[in-house]
């Protein structure tokens, strides 16, 4: 019983991986008016992945995604690598403390993902370019941060509820 139990759990986070980099090698290919800003499809996955698996799952998951779809896109280690990475872990670990804390809603966790997200990235381009001006940006991504924060919180508890997890049932 323990070894299909473990078989399950592979092959779920197996496929949420592979959901997730499917969702990130597409999204730049969706037209949004803005430059720069993307609904964070792929981040969906890491949050459901989080609230069925937990916090080291997540990790692995929103890690991988970035590391694969990186190399299927040609760009490993090239300055969209390095904008990806910076954002998903910035991301990652406001999502983890909030989570933690177990007083914001999945929308506000997703919302606060989002906007951290950008912080990220924006640290990485003044890294990477050598200059603070890039820090001008941030405004529009913060503000973009909140329409693509809620879309991607209201879809994760769509897909939670379809799949009929509470916190009590977790795999």
């Amino acid at each position: 019983m323990r070894k299909r139990s473990a078989t399950r759990r592979m092959t779920l986070l197996t496929m949420l991986l592979a959901m997730s980099i499917l969702l990130h090698m597409i999204e730049p290919a969706l037209p949004i008016p803005v430059p720069g800003v993307k609904l964070g499809l792929a981040n969906i996955l890491g949050l459901i992945t989080l609230y069925l698996f937990g916090v080291k799952e997540m990790m692995t998951i929103n890690i991988m995604r970035v590391l694969m779809a990186s190399l299927l896109r040609g760009i490993i280690f090239g300055t969209g690598f390095w904008l990806s990475m910076s954002g998903m872990l910035l991301s990652s670990l406001i999502t983890i403390i909030l989570f933690k804390q177990n007083k914001f809603t999945k929308i506000g966790i997703s919302m606060a993902s989002s906007a951290f997200h950008g912080v990220g990235q924006i640290l990485a381009l003044i890294f990477i370019n050598n200059t603070v001006m890039m820090i001008y940006w941030l405004p529009m991504l913060w503000f973009s941060s909140v329409p693509t924060g809620y879309i991607t919180g209201t879809l994760s508890i769509q897909v939670l509820k379809r799949l009929k997890v509470t916190e009590r049932n977790r795999v």
